[in-house]
C-alpha cells in the first residue's frame, strides 16, 4: 500500500545477505514478505511491499522529472550496508581479513555488517579490513584530489590517550533516537591507505582533498568549509547520518531527501555548480521489494549462497503465455 507523510518507518527491513537472496526466489520475486519482513518484534506489519510516491516524497519525485533517473540500476551485492559501502569504493568484498571469527566473513568474502579495522570511533574488537586497492589509491595515483566526508565523523570528545568519541546522536522524523556516525559506512576505513584512524583533523581548510594527516576522510562541516573558502575535492563522497541516510530502523525516505535537498540547494549556489554533477547513490536495498532481478554478472562462489552458488546458476525465466507470470524454465 503506499505510504503517507505521518507513516514512521521504524520498522527497517530485513536486509541481510541470505534473506535477500531468499526473497529473490531464484528469480520469481516473490518471497519478500516472508524473508525480509521485520526483525523488530514490535513491528505490527511488515512494509517491504509499500511504498512512498510523488504525493510524499516530493523532492525526489521532482528531480526525477528534471535530471536523469537511472531506473536500470542494480546493487551489485546482497546484504546490509557495510557489505554495499565497501563494494562502492572497490567493487570486490573479498580478501576480508578478520579480527576473530564471526559470521559477517565467510570464506574470506565479507557478506554482513563488521566494524572497519582502522577506526577507532569506536574500536570493535570484531573487525575487518582489506589489503587491496580502492578507488581512493586510484585517485591519488592520479593526483586526483577526494575527500569522503561522514557526517558526525568529528569527535565530540577524545579520552585521555586521544582516542576519539563520536557519541553524537539525532533523532529521525518518526521519533527514533540513534548515533550519527556509523564506521562500517565510512568504507575508506577498511584500508589502511585510506583510513583516518583517530579522525584526525585536516591540517588546513586549503589542504582538504590532499594527502595530510586526515588522509581524505572528513566531517561533512569540512565539506562545507572548503565550499567557502572555494576548495572542493574534484571528487567527494557525502555521507548521511544514520537519521538521515533513507533507510534501515532509524530513517526513511523522508528524512533522506531532507538531507538531499538542503545539500543539492546549497551546492546550486556556489560559484563551482554550472561545472558540478551530482550523483544520488544507495548502498543497499534494504530489503525492499524489486520485481525485477538484477543480472548476474559473476556467480557467487561463496558456499552458503541460496541464490547461486559453486557450480550453479540461476534459473533463466520466462512468461507463462497463460497468465503472464514469470515461471522457472
Amino acid at each position: 500500500m503506499r505510504l503517507e507523510p505521518d507513516t514512521g518507518n521504524a520498522c527497517g527491513s530485513n536486509h541481510a545477505y541470505l534473506n535477500e537472496q531468499e526473497a529473490f526466489d531464484h528469480g520469481l520475486m516473490d518471497q519478500f514478505i516472508q524473508f525480509t519482513g521485520p526483525t523488530d518484534p514490535g513491528c505490527p506489519q511488515t512494509r517491504t511491499l509499500d511504498y512512498y510516491d510523488g504525493n510524499t516524497v516530493t523532492a525526489l519525485w521532482n528531480y526525477a522529472q528534471h535530471f536523469s533517473l537511472s531506473d536500470n540500476s542494480f546493487g551489485t551485492t546482497f546484504g546490509p550496508s557495510h557489505v554495499g559501502a565497501v563494494n562502492l569504493v572497490s567493487g570486490n568484498n573479498h580478501g576480508a581479513i578478520l579480527s576473530q571469527p564471526a559470521s559477517a566473513v565467510v570464506d574470506g568474502t565479507q557478506i554482513g555488517n563488521v566494524e572497519p579495522t582502522y577506526d577507532d570511533c569506536p574500536s570493535d574488537p570484531v573487525n575487518i579490513h582489506f589489503d587491496n586497492k580502492n578507488v581512493g589509491d586510484l585517485l591519488n595515483q592520479r593526483k586526483v584530489t577526494w575527500g569522503w566526508f561522514s557526517d558526525g565523523f568529528k569527535p565530540t570528545s577524545r579520552q585521555a590517550d586521544g582516542t576519539p568519541v563520536c557519541n553524537e546522536t539525532r533523532t529521525s522524523k518518526s521519533g527514533v533516537t540513534d548515533t550519527v556516525y556509523d564506521s562500517g559506512n565510512s568504507p575508506f576505513q577498511y584500508y589502511t591507505s585510506t583510513a583516518n584512524q583517530l579522525h584526525l583533523p585536516a591540517t588546513s581548510v586549503a589542504a582538504m582533498g590532499n594527502q595530510d594527516q586526515a588522509n581524505h576522510e572528513y566531517d561533512t562541516t569540512d565539506f562545507w568549509a572548503a565550499a567557502r573558502a572555494d576548495n572542493l575535492p574534484a571528487v567527494s563522497f557525502i555521507k548521511a547520518g544514520g537519521y538521515q541516510q533513507g533507510g534501515g530502523s532509524d530513517s526513511d525516505p523522508l528524512d533522506e531527501q531532507v538531507f538531499l535537498v538542503n545539500t543539492i540547494n546549497r551546492l546550486e549556489r556556489l560559484p563551482s555548480w554550472h561545472s558540478t554533477a551530482v550523483v544520488i547513490m544507495y548502498d543497499d536495498s534494504d530489503g525492499g521489494y524489486d520485481h525485477v532481478m538484477p543480472p548476474i554478472v559473476n556467480d557467487s562462489q561463496t558456499p552458503v549462497d541460496v541464490l547461486t552458488g559453486p557450480g550453479q546458476r540461476a534459473p533463466k525465466l520466462f512468461l507463462d503465455p497463460s497468465n503472464g507470470e514469470p515461471a522457472r524454465a
